[in-house]
């Protein structure tokens, strides 16, 4: 008696379980557009790059980028590795303008990163390219996903 008592609680725990996760449908979320890039901060310890993208989340729910491992590449030349600094929060159903910043440490540039950076001084426009792979979460959920955009900006 007591057995089939836990088994009926346990299947309904399951059976809730999977309806409720059933009801989260994910769609892909878009980087509609690169607008500005820019120099945020330059120091002895980091690079960090603001970048303004508008973005679109199509999903009934907020999604927050809370870990990203992203490579940096402009003018084609691989500067280092990166990340997103701040937590970034889509809300849900939106098509919205957001200023990321990724920073590199100077101890993750490769040796070649300072004359190409040096290089921006006299440029308008370059080609950013940003690969990896961020984390995201949604509600109780999280997922990593790639990351592989290319993109000829203007320099502000």
């Amino acid at each position: 008696m007591i057995l089939s008592k836990n088994f009926r609680f346990i299947f309904l725990v399951i059976l809730i379980g999977s309806i409720l996760s059933s009801c989260i449908q994910y769609k892909e979320v878009e980087v509609i557009e690169v607008s500005d890039i820019g120099v945020h901060s330059l120091s002895t310890e980091k690079i960090e790059i603001e970048v303004t993208m508008k973005i679109k989340n199509p999903n009934n729910y907020k999604i927050s980028v809370v870990d990203s491992d992203l490579e940096l590449y402009i003018k084609g030349k691989k500067i280092g590795s990166a990340n997103i600094k701040d937590k970034i929060v889509l809300p849900k159903k939106s098509n919205e303008k957001h200023k990321i910043v990724i920073q590199t440490g100077l101890t993750d540039m490769l040796s070649g990163a300072i004359p190409v950076l040096m290089g921006l001084i006299f440029d308008s426009s370059i080609e950013l390219a940003v690969k990896g792979d961020i984390k995201a979460r949604a509600k109780s959920l999280s997922k990593r996903f790639p990351v592989d955009f290319k993109e000829k900006v203007k320099l502000n």
